[in-house]
């Protein structure tokens, strides 16, 4: 038997001769961390919101500016434009 085995049957010798009320009072003194784990999603979900406000602001291709198609300028600059307002809003924070 190794030494590990042997303290756990010690131990649990020295349990087995405690009442309920005894082990009761021995658990109370005995502190337990309950908060084992947390993970902090504030990054991530900002980092959503900022893509989902982008993605429904970002003009379409084919989106048309007075009754004619975007030229890839305009696509661009729009497009440009829309993501500055929305990184300077997430950096204001």
């Amino acid at each position: 038997m190794s030494q590990t085995e042997s303290e756990c049957s010690d131990i649990e010798r020295a349990l087995s001769m405690l009442s309920p009320e005894q082990i009761y009072a021995l658990m109370k003194g005995v502190t337990v961390n309950q908060r084992v784990h947390t993970i902090d999603y504030s990054h991530k979900l900002r980092r959503i919101e900022r893509n989902d406000m982008y993605f429904s602001a970002e003009p379409k291709p084919h989106q048309l500016i007075k009754d004619r198609p975007m030229s890839p300028e305009e696509y661009n600059g729009h497009r440009d434009g829309i993501w500055e307002a929305i990184r300077m809003e997430y950096m204001n924070e």
